[in-house]
């Protein structure tokens, strides 16, 4: 070989070890601590709406890729079975508290029932003792005593009786007001419901987002739990990276990260940090897992999705869309974050308050029926409670006697009138 010869192979293979040197640094600084996946793709919430019971769809007031606010009407559907609902409960209510009026007043008519036979009852023992002290000197006669006699005694079995007549009537409204009778109550719960189920008639738009996935029209007949349509959130926007599980080695929580998208080119990077790694495989939760036992178990390096957040200002300027291709490079150097979440800090929290609203306006028509209904003479048991007190009045046991007297044996009192327990106010 020429000197020429030799020059030309010493320059190409010095040219080789220096090309592989650079490969080498470049490699053991840069690319060994970089991780990188094509299989990316933009993700965020889906907001579906559906229904709570069923209808017909009388009007849709937005259509897809148009922009819709929190609180706004989205989709109707047809109220008239609702509103039967509701005037039906409004109906019960009304009825129930003046049924509940009607306990209370029946329970003090009661009272007074018990008050006057207790009188007829002293009146005929009174009859009882006197012609008991003249009987024996033939003052009266034999029949008269025993008219005295058994007239105590219906006197005595009338008190019984509407002592029991009493004390169911109370058993109603003992130690309870009007507005809080368990029967009010249950029907003023009914209202509420029917309430609500009127205003869930129109489905509001649970937060501000894009419009997406019509699948309903005008006079369709939609059942409970049908999507309807869905509101896409574009401030809740984030990238799932699938990484192979041979990548993921020295992946870390809060490690950085740049994300190229195909709609804006290499040239926009948006800047994120991986804030969740993956608790499971798509292999684990597909159709058919692996199972090595059944035969459909083959070895292959598995995929697992990493959620990468984005700079919010940076999405706000290069606005993205849910299913976008995306590149995700993943700067593996900073490895003192967490492989596996240790708290709650930073766990997204979603929420709307569209639902607080269900049931303003319904205490007012509740309050108004009762009002409405309410004898006025029980005004005072509107809201205070009815609590009456037990007396006992005690038969003296000359009285006793003549009570248990029966000589054709024909009467046997169910329950010995030792005492006569008598609740009044």
């Amino acid at each position: 070989m020429s000197d020429k010869g030799k020059k030309a192979s010493i320059v190409f293979w010095s040219l080789c070890l220096i090309l592989c040197a650079v490969v080498f640094i470049y490699w053991n600084f840069c690319w060994k601590n970089i991780a990188w996946t094509n299989d990316a793709y933009v993700q965020g919430n889906q907001v579906y709406l559906t229904p709570l019971h069923e209808g017909f769809v009388t009007a849709i007031h937005t259509d897809d890729t148009f922009l819709v606010k929190q609180n706004a009407i989205l989709v109707e559907l047809d109220r008239t079975d609702a509103q039967i609902a509701l005037d039906l409960a409004k109906e019960e209510l009304a009825q129930t508290v003046r049924s509940v009026c009607e306990r209370f007043h029946e329970m003090f008519a009661y009272r007074a029932q018990i008050d006057m036979i207790k009188a007829q009852f002293i009146q005929d023992a009174q009859d009882f003792e006197h012609r008991l002290r003249v009987l024996s000197a033939q003052a009266v006669s034999l029949e008269d005593y025993e008219h005295a006699v058994a007239s105590l005694r219906g006197s005595y079995f009338s008190l019984q009786n509407i002592q029991a007549l009493y004390e169911k009537a109370l058993s109603w409204v003992q130690n309870t007001s009007i507005r809080s009778h368990p029967q009010v109550l249950a029907a003023s719960d009914r209202v509420r419901e029917a309430w609500v189920r009127l205003r869930r008639c129109n489905l509001y738009a649970p937060i501000d987002g894009i419009a997406a996935q019509r699948m309903i029209q005008v006079g369709m007949w939609v059942k409970e739990g049908t999507p309807l349509l869905s509101v896409i959130p574009m401030d809740q926007i984030w990238v799932n990276a699938n990484f192979k599980e041979t990548q993921m080695r020295r992946m870390r929580i809060g490690q950085r990260a740049q994300v190229t998208v195909d709609l804006y080119g290499r040239e926009t990077v948006f800047h994120g940090k991986i804030v969740g790694l993956p608790a499971v495989a798509g292999n684990v939760t597909g159709l058919l897992p692996p199972q090595n036992l059944s035969g459909n178990w083959i070895k292959i390096v598995q995929r697992l999705p990493v959620r990468i957040a984005l700079d919010v200002d940076e999405v706000k300027r290069y606005p993205l869309r849910l299913g976008l291709s995306s590149e995700v490079t993943v700067d593996l150097r900073d490895a003192h974050g967490p492989f596996l979440p240790d708290n709650t800090d930073g766990s997204p929290n979603y929420s709307t308050a569209i639902y607080t609203e269900e049931e303003f306006g319904d205490h007012t028509i509740i309050e108004k029926i009762i009002a409405d209904n309410l004898d006025p003479t029980l005004a005072h048991y509107s809201s205070c409670l009815l609590t009456l007190p037990v007396q006992h009045f005690t038969i003296p046991d000359l009285i006793q006697e003549a009570l248990r007297l029966d000589p054709m044996n024909l009467f046997r009192p169910p329950i010995p009138p030792d005492e006569v327990v008598l609740d009044a106010r």
